[in-house]
């Protein structure tokens, strides 16, 4: 489903915390209908890399372009539009998600924030609900009565609720037990052949980013050392770095 010209291009990003620079020259593209995993250490750089592109941290130099409009030069009302297209699941399906909701409120409340009508927001929720695997009886229920997979499935619904052409996965399921993980990765599977979604798929787990990933960029120090598709990679390293965190599935 992969299409003409990149959805997503960065371009010698920076992102720096005082002195310390997290994000060092970082360029990069996905393109529409694609999984780009970015895989690396704790402490690599990938999560500041995503929390940079939906603006969570600000980036010291460099571009961060989506379908080529300049997303560092946008205003704030410009900016709200293309949220409708770049959305995020984080690493935690707890505390991504407010206590005090119910998970209708939580998945809808994209809908409300760009003002859709209270009777297509109903539907739309039961229908995400559904699409991620949960009934819609259990709507009006709060995020602690789930289970850690549940949660994450809340989290999934409320990313794809206003069809986004993108969404970050930041470490998904790294909090999950093995057998959830897999459960959450078909359904982001299903979800990309269904919808023609993108991921930028932040991960530390190479077991996992095999077997999704259509393209690999492997982070050190907060920079990218390697890219490739996700074969040429794993079966052919060029860089040390990323031959040393292959041996680890050896």
């Amino acid at each position: 489903m992969m299409g003409e010209g990149p959805l997503l291009s960065i371009s010698s990003l920076t992102v720096a915390f005082g002195e310390y620079r997290a994000v060092r020259d970082v360029s990069l593209e996905v393109s529409p209908g694609e999984t780009l995993a970015i895989v690396g250490e704790s402490g690599s750089g990938k999560s500041t890399l995503a929390r940079s592109i939906v603006g969570l941290a600000r980036p010291l130099a460099g571009k961060i372009s989506f379908r080529g409009r300049d997303l560092l030069a946008m205003s704030r009302h410009e900016l709200k539009r293309i949220r409708r297209e770049v959305q995020m699941i984080f690493q935690d399906p707890y505390s991504s998600l407010d206590p005090h909701f119910s998970i209708r409120r939580i998945i809808g409340e994209p809908f409300e924030i760009f003002g859709y009508p209270r009777t297509e927001r109903d539907r739309r929720v039961e229908e995400l609900a559904v699409m991620v695997g949960l009934r819609p009886e259990q709507l009006d229920k709060y995020p602690h009565e789930f289970s850690g997979g549940q949660r994450q499935r809340i989290g999934i619904a409320r990313a794809m609720a206003l069809q986004p052409s993108l969404i970050i996965c930041d470490e998904p399921v790294s909090a999950l037990d093995v057998s959830i993980q897999s459960q959450i990765i078909n359904l982001l599977l299903d979800l990309q052949e269904q919808s023609g979604v993108a991921y930028l798929f932040i991960s530390h787990d190479l077991g996992v980013v095999e077997f999704l990933a259509d393209r690999v960029a492997v982070m050190q120090g907060g920079e990218i050392v390697e890219t490739g598709p996700t074969a040429d990679i794993f079966e052919r390293p060029q860089h040390p770095y990323t031959k040393s965190l292959l041996s680890s599935l050896l």
